[in-house]
C-alpha cells in the first residue's frame, strides 16, 4: 500500500512539473517585462529623436514587438499568477532620461548601442528560461520570441557599425 502511494505522489509530481512556476520562470517574466517595457519607452524616444531614418525605423519596431510581446507576456503571467512589474526598472528609466537629453548623433550612437548591449542580455534571459523553465507556457512564450530578439540583435548591431 505504501508503494502504490509513492507511486502516485510520484507520478502526480511529474505530471504538475511542465505546469508549475519555478524561481527561473519567475524571474524570466519579471525581467522580460521589465525588457519589453523599457524597449517601448525608449523605443518611442527613438521614433521621435532619431537623426537617422533607420533609427527612427527601429526604434518604431521596438515600440510595435515589445508591446505585442508584452501583451502576451501579460497574459501569461495571469495564467500563472505571476503579477508583472509595471513599468522599466530604474536603470532603463535613467537610460531613458538620458535619451530626452540627447540629440544628433549623438542620441542616434548611444540609443542604438544600448540596444545592442539590452538585446544581447535579453538572449541571455531567454536561453535561460528554455534551459532551466519548467512552465510550459513560459517557455513556449520564450521559444516562440527568441528568433524574434536574436533579429532585434542583428539588426542593432548592422545599425551600430553605420557612421
Amino acid at each position: 500500500m505504501v508503494i502504490g502511494v509513492s507511486v502516485v505522489a510520484c507520478d502526480k509530481d511529474d505530471d504538475n512539473d511542465k505546469n508549475t512556476v519555478n524561481a527561473t520562470d519567475k524571474n524570466f517574466i519579471m525581467q522580460a517585462t521589465y525588457g519589453n517595457k523599457s524597449e517601448v519607452a525608449a523605443g518611442a524616444i527613438a521614433a521621435s529623436k532619431g537623426q537617422r531614418d533607420s533609427i527612427k525605423i527601429f526604434g518604431q519596431m521596438m515600440v510595435t514587438d515589445h508591446t505585442m510581446a508584452q501583451t502576451s507576456l501579460d497574459s501569461i503571467a495571469g495564467a500563472v499568477s505571476v503579477t508583472p512589474p509595471a513599468g522599466p526598472d530604474s536603470l532603463h528609466q535613467a537610460m531613458a532620461q538620458q535619451l530626452l537629453t540627447l540629440s544628433g548623433k549623438t542620441f542616434d550612437s548611444v540609443y542604438i548601442n544600448s540596444q545592442v548591449t539590452d538585446h544581447q542580455k535579453t538572449i541571455s534571459l531567454f536561453e535561460d528560461e528554455i534551459a532551466h523553465g519548467q512552465h510550459q507556457l513560459v517557455k513556449n512564450f520564450a521559444n516562440k520570441n527568441l528568433p524574434v530578439i536574436r533579429m532585434h540583435y542583428e539588426m542593432a548591431v548592422r545599425l551600430s557599425s553605420v557612421r
